[in-house]
């Protein structure tokens, strides 16, 4: 069966666990309303810490384990009394996109190729990092896949995360790399930084990125507002924001919004950040958004061996994703 999948490069391209469990499925077979699982197993647009690159294979490892403490059919959301239901109803795994070590454009340009397909035939594409550069060819290739399914649409951007990644340029790393993925997206056709919003921001944050999002009409909410206002009224508002005037909504989850002491895996650490429960809180806000697409970055396992890091962002993909992967009791 694997053979035949023509997005799998055999043998760095396959992976060794599906998202959830769930079948493998070609990009071009994926039907309208499933979610296309994506991996990005790239991390040297990072300036530090490395390791990313094993973050798609871990998050496939993580949410099988989690999976398969939940039996299908018997398993009850405690919150919404829902049973869960087998990954094969709602999602497929695609495998990742090909990378070429050191060549940022034709990666670049692969990973987009494989969202792009699965947004066109009316799928979810969830994209896995990564570094949160590897967000911008994600993204672009939703957006690419919009513009052709629903020429007239626009989307709204909501990224959770320490930082803002809102840089023009790094450094040696130019223009494209984990601290311009944000600026990179605003530049996008079918978006606006008016319709863009960062919630979670506890490391520091460059005074010109900072004026030129609220010159544009961008909104920010702090970890300090999270800790302030709560989780579910902070999202709220960034969700009406991010919506105003758009159709769909493209979703950045960048684990490092979270406080290291909890989740010490990731590149670029952030002290005073939002607990998990706030940030599961975060998710649930989006439970009736308009997913257009979506992706989760940062999870790097060589820096946690003690596991943690990946089975927490295991469970903010449970939390997103809830709506796909129950159902009320009742309901077949």
């Amino acid at each position: 069966m694997i053979a035949t999948i023509t997005t799998f490069r055999p043998p760095l391209s396959q992976p060794g666990f599906r998202l959830f469990d769930g079948p493998l499925c070609d990009v071009a077979d994926v039907s309208s309303g499933q979610i296309g699982v994506v991996g990005m197993p790239s991390d040297w647009t990072h300036s530090s810490r490395l390791g990313t690159r094993f973050g798609p294979e871990a998050l496939r490892k993580a949410t099988t384990v989690l999976q398969s403490m939940r039996p299908q059919g018997v398993s009850i959301d405690h919150d919404t009394r829902c049973r869960t239901v087998p990954a094969r109803d709602w999602l497929v795994d695609c495998g990742d996109a090909e990378i070429t070590a050191q060549d940022v454009e034709v990666t670049t340009q692969a990973i987009a190729e494989m969202t792009e397909g699965l947004t066109v035939a009316g799928a979810i594409p969830l994209a896995l990092g990564g570094d949160h550069y590897n967000s911008f060819p994600a993204c672009l290739g939703y957006s690419r896949g919009l513009a052709k399914r629903a020429p007239n649409a626009r989307f709204g951007y909501i990224q959770i995360d320490g930082h803002l990644d809102f840089s023009d340029r790094l450094g040696a790393w130019g223009s494209h790399n984990h601290a311009t993925n944000a600026r990179r997206i605003s530049e996008l056709p079918n978006m606006d930084v008016s319709n863009m919003v960062w919630v979670g921001i506890a490391g520091w944050v460059d005074g010109g990125d900072l004026a030129l999002i609220e010159k544009q009409g961008g909104r920010i909410f702090s970890a300090s507002d999270v800790h302030k206002m709560g989780a579910a009224e902070v999202m709220r508002q960034a969700l009406a924001h991010a919506m105003e005037g758009c159709d769909e909504l493209y979703l950045s989850i960048d684990i490092d919004a979270m406080d290291a002491g909890y989740l010490p895996g990731t590149g670029s650490i952030v002290h005073s950040g939002i607990t998990p429960r706030q940030y599961y809180d975060l998710l649930d806000g989006l439970a009736e958004a308009p997913l257009g697409g979506l992706d989760i970055v940062e999870v790097s396992p060589p820096l946690d061996p003690s596991e943690r890091t990946e089975f927490l962002a295991a469970e903010m993909l449970f939390r997103i994703l809830r709506r796909f992967r129950t159902r009320p009791v009742t309901e077949q």
